[in-house]
């Protein structure tokens, strides 16, 4: 079984050049509150161990905001992708021992359920890294689930990097991980710079998990609705009508 202790990493360093690049995407507002907020509330319901944020572009902004929060900042001093970005947290966790669970600071709704659910699969699967995925009608700009005959996952493709046929697979990368800490920074070190965006991409990591032998486990949400990325203003606005549905069955 794994270690249950768990930390967290939150992704909040980029550009979000879809949402016109002028402000930090995760800092942009929902009923008043940051997305980076929202999510921040969610995973302190798990009692981790310690949560850190990756700052990057506007990070004076973002580390404001987070004002009084129990945070710790690490910043991505050059944005190379989210592989880039998690090894940049790896000093900070030289005296931890257990799980690492890994978020988009841009997807906000993750519910705590999930976030549970998904440490539960990856304790009671003795995995290396447990994958959130969820099934989409429009898969467009998400990394694709590749899986093999046995319904194994095998890798995790970017849809830059996709084929036409690939781009058909529903089942999406939610962005969303629990890592085993030692494994985790271990394979960090051996991924390679992709030769088309030239960034060091956290689903490299994925596969070479699966590479080497290490054990890889997915959970699939029934609430794919809570996986929306925000990249775009369209998304803004149908994240702002699902988080209002919520507050009225709540």
């Amino acid at each position: 079984m794994q270690n249950n202790n768990i930390a967290v990493i939150i992704l909040a360093a980029g550009y979000g050049k879809r949402l016109g690049g002028k402000n930090q995407k995760t800092l942009v507002k929902i009923l008043g509150k940051p997305l980076l907020a929202h999510l921040i509330d969610t995973v302190k319901k798990c009692n981790p161990e310690r949560i850190v944020t990756v700052v990057g572009f506007q990070k004076e902004k973002v580390i404001k905001e987070l004002e009084g929060e129990d945070v710790i900042f690490v910043e991505q001093t050059r944005l190379l992708g989210t592989g880039h970005a998690v090894m940049t947290c790896r000093d900070v966790f030289f005296d931890f021992n257990g799980d690492i669970l890994v978020l988009c600071g841009d997807v906000p709704f993750l519910s705590i359920k999930t976030i549970k659910k998904l440490q539960e699969v990856h304790n009671e699967t003795s995995a290396d890294c447990t994958v959130l995925t969820a099934i989409v009608d429009n898969p467009c700009g998400y990394g694709r689930i590749k899986r093999n005959s046995h319904d194994r996952i095998e890798k995790i493709i970017e849809e830059i990097n996709a084929n036409p046929g690939e781009k058909e697979i529903k089942e999406i990368n939610a962005g969303v991980y629990v890592f085993n800490k030692e494994k985790l920074f271990e394979c960090l070190s051996h991924i390679h710079l992709d030769p088309i965006k030239k960034e060091y991409y956290l689903t490299d990591v994925v596969e070479l998990f699966i590479k080497t032998g290490k054990k890889v486990s997915t959970w699939t949400t029934p609430t794919p609705e809570e996986t929306i990325g925000i990249n775009t203003h369209q998304d803004l606005i149908k994240a702002e009508q699902y988080f209002l549905n919520l507050r009225r069955q709540k």
